[in-house]
């Protein structure tokens, strides 16, 4: 009666379930999962979201890549960064997630397959199989000769990367567009944290040298602007003219049959990328914040590594291998009453790792993290 598409586990996992047991019984406990910027206490101005409430056009105009005002405000985004990225190679999707059902759509043959990074985001293997598509994993130092599949449409890459916060250096930039170059695939780069660098400003430049490959960057307003809610993401094309077009020919087709993102939203959007600045400033000072003290409490705990992400809003702590991640999760629950994802979910399949949002209030951020490290002395003995 269902398709096979997933494996469709529709069971709660035990973290879950403890989860959901301590809210019914109204326990008190530490979300530090939650990455919602709209819900950690952030400050929006009035004029940043007054657009937002502005009245809907009484006149439908569909447009399959998004209105020229819209297209317009993101060339100019790449621009302030850098980067010339021309409107009309400018496709306006609902979500990233919609932009990669649109690019698999473009790309891959049901059992085609794409690469993605490990550890990276969960949601990639979902996207992909929802489009009959096998997600591979590879390492993230994968050479420019690597053997691939003959069924390896497109690799994926992700700029900072979700959850280890790695840039990418120029060494990896240039052993992926060799390796896509060498196979004739495309490279999609997902750079929705582009603009959370850390450490070093210089790594929010976007790539621009690109040769022969074609390449689709990939971003929204979820992260750029801190407004989830908004649903207005897109894909930027970019390399070799002779495939861009041919790709903006196809990509029309798909985008035409679904015109899925509203009027209201695409004319926001040259208000929000406008004003986004002090929005984007108020969530990377919160991150600063979080990660310098997530460094300094846990400096005096030998057993716990902190890795400091270059950019982007994910904390990540290497655990002692007394037990798997989700073990340390659970026991992080139970005892510690603070919630916490399990690398495991991100991919990291050797080591227990911890992953933690930067982006939660300070305050809860060090007293969740205070907890943690009690479980983990408890446990050490």
């Amino acid at each position: 009666m269902f398709s096979e598409r997933l494996d469709w586990h529709i069971g709660e996992n035990e973290l879950w379930l403890e989860l959901n047991r301590i809210k019914k019984d109204g326990q008190p406990f530490v979300d530090l999962t939650e990455s919602n910027p709209t819900l950690v206490g952030l400050n929006y101005s009035e004029e940043f979201v007054s657009s937002l409430n502005s009245d809907v056009p009484l006149i439908y105009k569909p447009t399959p890549f998004g209105c020229d005002a819209a297209r317009d405000a993101i060339s100019r985004y790449y621009q302030e960064r850098d980067r010339e990225i021309p409107p009309e190679n400018i496709v306006i999707t609902a979500s990233t997630s919609e932009a990669y059902s649109f690019l698999f759509k473009l790309l891959c043959n049901s059992g085609d397959e794409v690469l993605i990074p490990k550890p990276s985001y969960p949601l990639f293997d979902f996207l992909a199989l929802l489009e009959n598509v096998t997600p591979s994993a590879y390492p993230i130092d994968i050479g420019p000769n690597s053997n691939i599949s003959s069924r390896t449409r497109a690799i994926i890459t992700v700029h900072p990367n979700n959850p280890t916060g790695e840039f990418l250096s120029e060494a990896r930039k240039k052993n992926l567009f060799a390796l896509c170059e060498r196979h004739d695939i495309p490279l999609i780069i997902d750079e929705v944290f582009l603009d959370y660098a850390i450490e070093n400003p210089a790594f929010s430049s976007s790539v621009k040298t690109i040769n022969n490959c074609l390449v689709f960057t990939l971003s929204g307003l979820s992260k750029v602007a801190g407004l989830p809610q908004v649903k207005l993401a897109w894909i930027a094309l970019s390399g070799s003219s002779i495939k861009v077009r041919e790709a903006i020919k196809r990509l029309e087709y798909i985008a035409d049959t679904y015109l899925s993102v509203g009027s209201q939203v695409q004319l926001s959007v040259p208000h929000i990328l406008k004003n986004v600045s002090p929005i984007q400033k108020a969530i990377l000072a919160r991150i600063q914040e979080n990660q310098a003290a997530l460094q300094q409490i846990t400096s005096a705990f030998p057993a716990v590594a902190t890795l400091r992400p270059e950019g982007g809003w994910y904390g990540n702590l290497k655990l002692p291998a007394l037990q798997s991640s989700e073990e340390w999760a659970l026991d992080f629950l139970r005892e510690g009453r603070v919630y916490t994802h399990p690398g495991l979910f991100f991919g990291f399949s050797q080591e227990s790792h911890c992953i933690l949002s930067l982006i939660v209030p300070p305050e809860k951020f060090r007293q969740g993290i205070k907890q943690i490290l009690q479980v983990v002395l408890n446990r050490l003995g």
